[in-house]
């Protein structure tokens, strides 16, 4: 375990040294590197000899740390540099994996496990409905020891069906028992369980019957998720353009023009379903710049309507948070960033322009997005956006280098 916790603590030195300029003396760099893989310091993270660091080769999924415990650590840390960034994560974990010692998938937080692991069930089946859309969807969280049960509760619904007044509602819930193996960071799962009906209700009923002890509470914690069209949805909109886009939309050159396009979650699945079908000379490059005009009017279509203002008063703890003018900052191209982890409650940075950092403060999390409330300027505090998971950060200056790309 030493030999790991070295390799750790020496990357995340050269990191800070080499990306920041700071030095951090070894002893802080152990006691951070603990506090990465979930422990209250070295120590604590030597002696542990049932869920040992050397056996995160055995975990099938990575999850991270949470941001509030880091940060609490560090807290207690004397002497650290007083300008060392949050955005240390790569330091860390980087060697791991050159080195083959991180092997599973990697996650920032249980919920957003549990919700892919909710995705490729689903996806290995028929969909219920052409047109699927979730309407409502909640992730609950249950421990005992070094097991931990993820209940995903979904509602999926055919808006073409409820607008023709049929059943187009289908309720599921999916619990997935992990067990932890490594750390504080490694799982593996050990069982599924899967209950549907026609009402999410029915299905929340029909698993308390069969898995009682893990649905304890009569309603899941729901959330209304906006109605967006998908890219099958979208692409087809497109058919009555005299361009690459409408010669994709209506499969011009397939050998199958009558087949609609699939409905998936993921480009790297429209790539796999380009090339299983023989596209004719050109569409695939069509393929990615539909996807990214598609990613584009989604994005514009979220942030052009922010939600409502929260109360004012939430506010009044990040009055000396103002905007921050970033002289020179160079911006990271999307393929090269990272993500910092962040949870409900926790302050950040976003820019817009690369040259202004904005305060907010993170409102909601999910797998691929952060929901954050400005706190400045004045006049837009409260304001929601939602936003890609690279997009906010924790200083100024990565914000202006990390820029929201809209």
């Amino acid at each position: 375990m030493e030999h790991i916790t070295k390799l750790c603590a020496d990357s995340l030195r050269s990191f800070s040294l080499n990306k920041f300029n700071i030095s951090i003396k070894s002893s802080h760099a152990h006691e951070l590197v603990a506090a990465y893989f979930g422990y209250s310091s070295r120590a604590a993270l030597l002696a542990d000899d049932k869920r040992p660091i050397r056996k995160l080769t055995d975990a099938e999924f990575i999850v991270l740390t949470p941001t509030a415990h880091i940060k609490e650590r560090r807290k207690n840390l004397n002497g650290l540099p007083p300008n060392l960034p949050d955005d240390l994560a790569e330091g860390v974990y980087l060697p791991l994996i050159d080195e083959k010692v991180l092997l599973g998938s990697i996650w920032p937080t249980l919920e957003e496990l549990g919700k892919e692991l909710a995705d490729r069930h689903l996806r290995s089946k028929p969909a219920y409905f052409r047109d699927q859309k979730i309407q409502r969807h909640g992730v609950k969280l249950e421990f005992e020891n070094d097991q931990v049960a993820i209940v995903v509760f979904r509602e999926y619904v055919s808006p073409s069906l409820l607008l023709s007044f049929q059943n187009g509602k289908r309720g599921v819930v999916d619990v997935f028992n992990l067990k932890r193996v490594a750390a504080f960071i490694g799982y593996v799962k050990t069982s599924h369980y899967s209950a549907e009906a026609d009402t999410l209700d029915a299905a929340i009923l029909k698993m308390r019957d069969h898995y009682h002890q893990m649905i304890r509470d009569s309603q899941p914690l729901q959330e209304v998720a906006p109605l967006e069209p998908n890219f099958a949805d979208w692409l087809a909109k497109q058919k009555k353009r005299d361009t690459p886009l409408g010669d994709l939309a209506n499969k011009r050159g397939f050998a199958d023009e009558s087949e609609n396009w699939p409905i998936f979650s993921e480009y790297k699945q429209y790539q796999d379903y380009l090339l299983n079908n023989h596209p004719p000379y050109g569409a695939m490059a069509a393929l990615e710049r539909a996807w990214r005009s598609y990613q584009t009017y989604v994005r514009k279509k979220r942030s052009s309507n922010p939600l409502k203002q929260v109360n004012k008063s939430e506010l009044q703890k990040h009055v000396d948070r103002k905007v921050v003018t970033v002289k020179k900052a160079t911006p990271i191209p999307y393929d090269r960033r990272t993500i910092e982890k962040f949870m409900q409650g926790d302050d950040g940075w976003i820019s817009w322009d690369g040259k202004r950092a904005i305060p907010v403060s993170i409102v909601g999390v999910s797998e691929r997005h952060y929901t954050i409330a400005i706190q400045s300027p004045r006049r837009k505090a409260g304001n929601k956006h939602s936003l890609f998971l690279d997009e906010v950060r924790s200083s100024p200056e990565l914000a202006c280098a990390n820029l929201v790309t809209l």
